[in-house]
């Protein structure tokens, strides 16, 4: 796993959100055009049951792309699964 990117804590996130419930990843990497398939099939391997509705934006000087998922996840157990998928990507920043 990539150490300057971190997600977070089960405690936290079963703290602060009420599951079953949609969930927001942003994931910023950089722009490349398999980037945002890359992003949703890694949410599919966490999570195959989900239907992760994505928006694409890219930054002003047109390196990195952000990604932003929205996600019904049933636990925070799954929020954790998607996440520790995403750091896995190669060209995240």
């Amino acid at each position: 796993m990539n150490d300057k990117l971190r997600f977070p804590p089960l405690e936290l996130l079963k703290a602060t959100h009420t599951f079953p419930g949609a969930y927001t990843f942003k994931v910023i990497g950089e722009n490349q055009n398999s980037f945002p398939h890359r992003v949703v099939e890694a949410t599919l391997m966490a999570v195959p049951d989900c239907e992760p509705k994505h928006t694409i934006r890219e930054t002003d000087s047109g390196k990195h792309m952000a990604v932003t998922l929205e996600v019904r996840v049933e636990s925070a157990e799954k929020v954790i699964r998607i996440y520790e998928q995403l750091v896995k990507l190669s060209g995240t920043v």
